[in-house]
C-alpha cells in the first residue's frame, strides 16, 4: 500500500532531473543519510500531516521538509532549482498531488567543527503538499 511517504520519494526520483546534479536516487531518503555516505545528498522529512477536508477521498496536507547536504554552501545552493522543479503536482506510487507550494529555504553553512571534523552544508527546502488520501 501507497504512503505519503513512499509518495513523496516517488516525487523526489521522477525522471533524471536530480540525478543529472549528482544526487542519485540511491541517495535520496527518508529521515537520515548514513554518516559516510558520498555527498551530496538529499534527505526529507514529513510534518503536520493533517485531513482539511471531509468526504471521500478525503483532501489532506502535509508539510515537507527537503535537505541537500553537500561539502560546500554553493554547491548545496547550485542545486536548488533542481529540486523546486521536481516539486510540481502529479500522481506519484498511486498518490494524487493536487497542489504543492513552494514554501522556501534556508541555507546552514559548511563549518569545521571540534577538532578536525568538518560538518557539511544544509540546503533546507520547505513545501506544503495538498493530496488525495489513498
Amino acid at each position: 500500500m501507497a504512503t505519503i511517504e513512499s509518495a513523496v520519494r516517488a516525487m523526489l526520483t521522477q525522471g533524471t532531473t536530480l540525478s543529472s546534479v549528482g544526487i542519485p536516487d540511491s541517495r535520496i531518503a527518508h529521515g537520515y543519510r548514513l554518516q559516510d555516505s558520498i555527498l551530496p545528498a538529499l534527505t526529507y522529512e514529513l510534518d503536520q500531516d493533517e485531513r482539511i477536508s471531509i468526504g471521500s477521498p478525503a483532501l489532506a496536507r502535509v508539510q515537507v521538509e527537503i535537505r541537500v547536504i553537500a561539502e560546500r554552501t554553493e554547491a548545496a545552493l547550485a542545486v536548488i532549482d533542481d529540486v523546486q522543479a521536481v516539486c510540481v503536482p502529479g500522481t506519484y506510487d498511486t498518490v494524487p498531488f493536487s497542489a504543492v507550494q513552494w514554501l522556501g529555504h534556508t541555507i546552514e553553512p559548511a563549518n569545521t567543527a571540534d577538532g578536525d571534523e568538518n560538518t557539511p552544508a544544509e540546503l533546507v527546502c520547505m513545501a506544503d503538499i495538498y493530496y488525495t488520501e489513498p
